[in-house]
């Protein structure tokens, strides 16, 4: 029995989004994709967008362009537009809250696999809390407890939408960015090599990774030896294979001001991923994407 996913992506806001939505249509084996709800952001470094408005709709042609790419045109129709505001700022639904609303009360079970801002999954959850029995979240958001703050974009676009997820008893997988998700480390020539017979949507990624390593450098040689995490891959691999990922399950953590971890003993535990096997992931995507060893 296929499992029942929504991927809630700022597709836009870094090209790391668009490999791993690129991975997972490729790995639908088991799974039931029924919605891919646009997460908010603006500013980024790759798509510095003055509104969110902006940068949802962007993120909508975005996501209907790697679709196409990757011959998936039907599933264009579970694009849903997401939250305009955070929820600092507003907490009206929007369609994406409403549609993760409607399938989490039709299904048995959804997973959501979030890797963005947590503000449509925390809407949902704030205006139908009684779906957090029927779901599991899957975030990439937030850094490891090795370093001292949680100053990272997922993350501090909308902390009161952390902080109503973590607060929910929702069924959670953590995976920190900094120290952990950072490990999914590429290069240019990498890619070359394993997506050359990848098609259209091969050459796509090839030329977003090209182009976003331009923005970044500052000297003429800083792109000798450079490399550039694809963060959001690590959601979709820990959907995909967990054994891939050492975890633990802790006590929930309190979220201060300053977005560190309050550390707890009591209350409801969520899983924290502290590793994970680069190799392994790195590999299925590429086989997936259509690589075959050369005889």
């Amino acid at each position: 029995m296929k499992s029942n996913l929504i991927i809630d992506t700022d597709i836009s806001n870094e090209i790391d989004d668009q490999f791993a939505l690129s991975y997972l249509i490729k790995s639908l084996k088991n799974i039931n994709l029924q919605a891919i709800t646009i997460a908010p952001f603006k500013n980024s470094k790759y798509m510095p967008v003055e509104t969110i408005a902006e940068g949802t709709d962007i993120s909508t042609n975005t996501a209907n362009k790697i679709l196409d790419l990757l011959n998936a045109g039907k599933c264009k129709k579970l694009i849903y537009k997401g939250a305009r505001a955070y929820t600092f700022e507003s907490k009206e639904k929007n369609p994406a809250t409403e549609k993760i609303i409607e399938l989490a009360k039709r299904n048995i079970h959804t997973t959501i696999v979030a890797i963005g801002a947590l503000t449509n999954v925390a809407l949902a959850i704030y205006h139908a809390p009684e779906i957090v029995d029927k779901i599991d979240i899957i975030w990439l958001g937030g850094n490891s407890f090795l370093t001292e703050n949680n100053n990272e974009y997922n993350f501090r676009l909308d902390i009161e939408a952390v902080r109503i997820v973590y607060n929910s008893k929702v069924k959670l997988a953590v995976i920190p960015c900094r120290n952990v998700a950072s490990n999914l480390s590429t290069t240019l020539y990498e890619l070359e090599h394993y997506l050359k017979n990848a098609g259209e949507i091969g050459q796509y990624l090839i030329d977003i990774f090209k182009d976003c390593k331009k923005v970044h450098r500052k000297k003429s040689n800083d792109n000798i030896g450079e490399s550039k995490v694809l963060w959001d891959i690590s959601a979709i691999a820990y959907l995909i294979n967990k054994d891939w990922f050492k975890t633990n399950e802790i006590s929930c953590p309190k979220i201060l001001d300053d977005t560190s971890y309050k550390f707890t003993k009591n209350r409801h535990k969520i899983t924290f991923v502290y590793d994970l096997n680069r190799d392994e992931i790195f590999r299925d995507f590429f086989i997936k994407m259509g690589y075959s060893n050369e005889k």
